[in-house]
């Protein structure tokens, strides 16, 4: 160490997180819980950890989760566009009217 550097004159204040830290741990901080998922559900996530550079099967299961609390609406708009989609296919269209028909006939 330099003899320039008097560490008795040196006043070090802490005052908590930094305030740009602050937000992101309160809304990211990890609860520990116990959950019961279906079996094929964690051997997916498991058998995806398992790839070289890929993170922990609880991270990867995190993330599915954040993912749907981020995009709440994207179900829903897939939906719709299914719809959309289906309707303007005049095959499809012929195929319910088929259906439609053999159970008006019965």
């Amino acid at each position: 160490m330099k003899p320039e550097y008097d560490l008795k004159k040196m006043k070090v204040k802490r005052r908590g997180v930094l305030p740009m830290m602050r937000a992101k741990a309160a809304d990211h901080v990890k609860v520990r819980i116990t959950i019961s998922l279906d079996k094929d559900v964690i051997q997916y996530f498991k058998a995806e950890a398992k790839h070289p550079g890929t993170l922990p099967y609880q991270t990867q299961i995190n993330q599915a989760l954040r993912h749907l609390i981020d995009e709440p609406h994207g179900a829903s708009n897939d939906i719709a566009e299914i719809k959309t989609t289906l309707l303007h296919d005049k095959v499809f269209i012929k195929e319910v009217a088929k259906l439609i028909g053999k159970s008006h006939s019965k």
